[in-house]
């Protein structure tokens, strides 16, 4: 598909179209099993953590914690995963057997698209994609707390509702 429609109008536009042609390759292999890749791709990290913390899912995704209340809840009604609260409230997923036998009948038909994608690509390409794809997602996040120059400065301040390995939470600004 080609078009004179400006490949380089801005970062954000030829990821998002780049973006939209992937998922929909993949959304076309997984057709037969169900699933579409967003709710492949989440069954699959909550398997490959065995048990994992709701915003430990949307970091590991750079997503908003609501964007995965909504995808969670449709998880958790179609009876894939479960959830628990564990300690200090935090909410935890894991999959259910229904979840497992549903990620086991999708995963060929992911790699499937994995491999159309490889071919496409060829190998070079193809583990660049996967470093660029961080370098950019690591950018991005550093971006969103560079000063603004197109009002006042301000201060931002997150604060990490996870929790490290010594169960401290952290927190940092940045002006």
């Amino acid at each position: 598909m080609s078009s004179s429609f400006p490949a380089s109008l801005c970062a954000c536009a030829s990821l998002r179209r780049s973006c939209r042609a992937i998922c929909h390759l993949y959304d076309l292999v997984l057709t037969p099993t169900g699933l579409r890749l967003t709710q492949f791709i989440l069954l699959y990290a909550i398997n490959e953590a065995k048990e994992i913390a709701h915003c430990e899912l949307a970091n590991h995704f750079a997503a908003s914690e609501e964007t995965f209340s909504r995808r969670l809840a449709s998880a958790r009604k179609s009876g894939w995963i479960i959830m628990k609260t564990g300690s200090r409230n935090r909410r935890l997923y894991r999959l259910t057997e229904k979840g497992r036998a549903i990620l086991n009948t999708a995963t060929p038909y992911w790699e499937r698209a994995q491999q159309r994608m490889r071919s496409e690509l060829g190998d070079m390409d193809w583990n660049k994609l996967s470093e660029m794809a961080e370098r950019i997602t690591q950018a991005a996040l550093r971006a969103e707390l560079a000063p603004s120059k197109n009002g006042p400065r301000r201060s931002i301040t997150i604060e990490l509702h996870c929790l490290d390995g010594a169960g401290i939470a952290s927190s940092f600004a940045s002006t």
